[in-house]
């Protein structure tokens, strides 16, 4: 469990747990029969741990928090695939996965969240010129993790429910962690 702030909770797991199939088949039969349709299509095992993963801690925040089950609420989308939970804006969260990770945020008000799988760094570099802020771009070259950065462009990206549909270089992330300031491109 992380606490975020004062109103947003977080839920982390490792999904190696998933591989053994009498754990993944607990889990999968805990989620609603829509959510184990949407897992059954996808091929790539690692994905799949990664969705049954994430969803449960979505069960559990539910459960742990509102008192609810994941197969007992509605799960509806905005236009670029924003999960919600239906008739219940006091019920806000977002899922994200990297590697064998999964994590899953509530509270309140309208939030993204991301965690990554730190990788080599070589690449990094393209990355950051291809979409980081000429700010944001200063802070990796003065020291700050690019995972730091690119995890804050993500989770600002997935709370306003935009996602890729929005130019990653149109925001700047490099001020307070919570805050995320808007820029001209």
């Amino acid at each position: 469990t992380i606490r975020m702030d004062m109103n947003i909770l977080g839920f982390y797991a490792n999904t190696k747990m998933l591989e053994q199939e009498e754990v993944f088949r607990h889990f999968f039969c805990s989620l609603s029969k829509e959510r184990q349709q949407k897992i059954d299509v996808i091929k790539a095992e690692g994905a799949r741990l990664s969705s049954l993963g994430a969803w449960t801690l979505m069960d559990y925040g539910l459960r742990q928090l509102y008192g609810l089950r994941q197969k007992d609420v509605t799960i509806t989308y905005g236009a670029h695939g924003k999960p919600y939970v239906k008739d219940r804006p006091d019920i806000q969260f977002n899922l994200s996965h990297s590697g064998d990770y999964v994590l899953a945020a509530f509270g309140p008000v309208e939030l993204g969240c991301d965690i990554q799988m730190i990788g080599e760094a070589h690449r990094n570099d393209r990355i950051a010129a291809r979409f980081f802020t000429e700010a944001e771009q200063k802070a990796l070259a003065e020291g700050i993790d690019f995972y730091r950065i690119w995890a804050r462009k993500e989770s600002y990206i997935k709370c306003t429910g935009n996602g890729m549909a929005c130019d990653l270089r149109s925001f700047d992330v490099t001020g307070d962690m919570l805050l995320v300031q808007e820029v001209d491109v």
